[in-house]
């Protein structure tokens, strides 16, 4: 391997340091405003990195709005009807959202490619119909108004989603050093030849979903909290899981850092182009999503991967072509 993956490696956790660093410190520096786009960050982390776990086990999915909405009116409910504190009602949420998702995967993941995604997509608009018809459970449309956690305070606030956003890039950091990640691979690549070799690919396809709405759920459980209401058509937008799959790709599919770097360049650039462009930052965004596509397609970490290789020393590159060759 010699010189280039073990530059690459010492690269790559001089990365994750520096960011760590910057999530903990720059934060104190920073007025509400900034601090409010920073909790928009890591929610959006959350979001993307556990669609990013499903989607290495091949499953293409629109349903990460509805885990988040349950997550989301589960804790929301918890805290009005019976005054559960929002650390449980968010635990409550992401667990909600989790059984929800292995009740429903056990049916609709069955079903495979654009099938699977017109199902989940159909599972968010089911269950706002839900909410909207059940008002004297859940407010309907009006929705449910929260006193603001930690009295309003943005800082603690945000270090609770940083902490809800770091835990689905250690699970994913988790899956790439274990046995699932052969297993979610063969399940992607060749589903039957995966069941040939004795894998209970509908087990592990449940497992994955289970586990992404798990976190997707634990985010939407503060979510309301933070902004101290919750209504149907924001806690169920099918906004969120295209954004949720468009961060991944932008930052790199399948990678541990590729729904950070997406979730950061698109939320902060789009907030960018928003105060810049007004309502012409939605062209620029959408034509920077094509070339993104089309001529970056393992994302902007595979991108960094090229260029970090290119820098390295010619002796690195012959060492690792040697070891190749052995």
């Amino acid at each position: 391997m010699g010189v280039a993956r073990g530059s690459g490696g010492k690269a790559a956790w001089a990365g994750w340091g520096i960011l760590m660093l910057a999530g903990v410190g720059v934060p104190f520096f920073l007025g509400n405003y900034g601090l409010h786009l920073l909790v928009l960050v890591c929610m959006y982390v959350a979001l993307s990195a556990s669609w990013n776990i499903l989607i290495q086990a091949g499953q293409l999915t629109l349903g990460h709005a509805g885990f988040f909405g349950t997550g989301a009116y589960t804790s929301a409910l918890l805290a009005l009807r019976l005054g559960v504190p929002f650390p449980l009602g968010m635990a409550a949420g992401g667990l909600g959202a989790s059984l929800l998702a292995a009740v429903v995967g056990l049916i609709c993941l069955r079903l495979r490619g654009v099938y699977l995604a017109i199902a989940t997509l159909s599972l968010v608009e089911a269950l706002k119909i839900v909410v909207l018809n059940l008002p004297d459970v859940t407010e309907g449309s009006i929705g449910i108004s929260l006193p603001p956690a930690f009295r309003g305070a943005r800082l603690p606030s945000y270090f609770v989603m940083l902490g809800v956003a770091v835990l689905p890039v250690l699970a994913t950091a988790w899956i790439k050093r274990s046995k699932l990640h052969f297993i979610f691979g063969s399940i992607r690549e060749d589903e039957g030849a995966a069941q040939m070799l004795g894998i209970h690919t509908t087990a592990y396809k449940v497992f994955a979903f289970a586990l992404s709405a798990f976190f997707a759920g634990l985010a939407g459980g503060f979510y309301p909290h933070y902004i101290t209401y919750t209504v149907p058509d924001t806690a169920f937008n099918i906004g969120l899981s295209i954004e949720a799959q468009i961060m991944p790709i932008l930052g790199g599919l399948y990678t541990v850092a590729g729904p950070v770097v997406g979730a950061v360049v698109l939320t902060l650039g789009g907030e960018y182009l928003r105060a810049t462009l007004g309502a012409a930052n939605l062209l620029v965004y959408g034509i920077a999503m094509v070339l993104v596509i089309l001529w970056l397609p393992d994302g902007l970490v595979g991108l960094a991967r090229r260029w970090w290789r290119a820098w390295l020393p010619v002796t690195g590159h012959t060492q690792e072509g040697a070891a190749d060759v052995r």
